[in-house]
């Protein structure tokens, strides 16, 4: 390549690099950070149920549950882990070793994957296996929590409120709706249950 010809391409990349850039103006406006609504310190949410008579309502209000500590747990039709947990759970409270006014709540976790139904024949069916005898609550994606020391509603996801939780996730809440425990076992562990009640109990994590 001559120098005339050398001098041409180099002229050419030169000009082109400006082009990738933004310009100066507009460098703030992609950059902005998205400033996010702070959680509520006490949280409480509303939610369908299947309307039996253990779901206290065809909605149900955690806050009606905030006669003492609650004891949630996270479920998906099909997960396995869920599907142990309840059973556990069940036992413990047949067996008489969780007190029958303990307040514990299912959650249905994917309500965009799994269908209202398979939910119902998995966990609301009492010929299944894993029958809840607790409310279930079926959210679905765009419900927000409510702040339960003021009663506001807010625009808190509920997801990001309880910390993004996966299936099954145990978590307790107190007597204000304050969480204050959450496990990381998949499978369902008798002593793991028995420290979330221990919390229940005592009020301390």
């Amino acid at each position: 390549m001559n120098n005339r010809g050398f001098l041409v391409v180099m002229t050419g990349l030169l000009l082109l690099a400006g082009c990738t850039a933004a310009p100066l103006d507009q460098v703030d406006e992609v950059e902005e950070d998205v400033v996010l609504t702070p959680v509520p310190a006490t949280l409480s949410f509303s939610a369908p149920t299947f309307d039996r008579d253990v779901d206290r309502g065809a909605t149900h209000d955690l806050r009606a549950s905030f006669d003492g500590p609650v004891l949630l747990l996270w479920v998906a039709a099909g997960c396995s882990g869920c599907h142990d947990w309840t059973g556990l759970i069940a036992e413990e409270l047949e067996a008489g070793n969780i007190s029958n006014t303990t307040n514990i709540i299912s959650v249905h976790r994917y309500p965009a994957f799994e269908s209202t139904e398979s939910v119902g024949e998995r966990y609301g069916n009492n010929s299944s296996a894993t029958y809840t005898p607790w409310p279930l609550l079926l959210p679905d994606e765009s419900t927000t929590v409510i702040d339960a020391s003021t009663g506001r509603m807010t625009d808190v996801g509920l997801y990001r409120a309880f910390q993004q939780p996966v299936t099954p996730t145990l978590q307790v809440l107190d007597e204000t709706g304050r969480l204050v425990w959450t496990s990381k076992t998949y499978w369902a562990n008798s002593t793991v249950l028995e420290e979330a009640l221990n919390i229940m109990n005592t009020g301390s994590a």
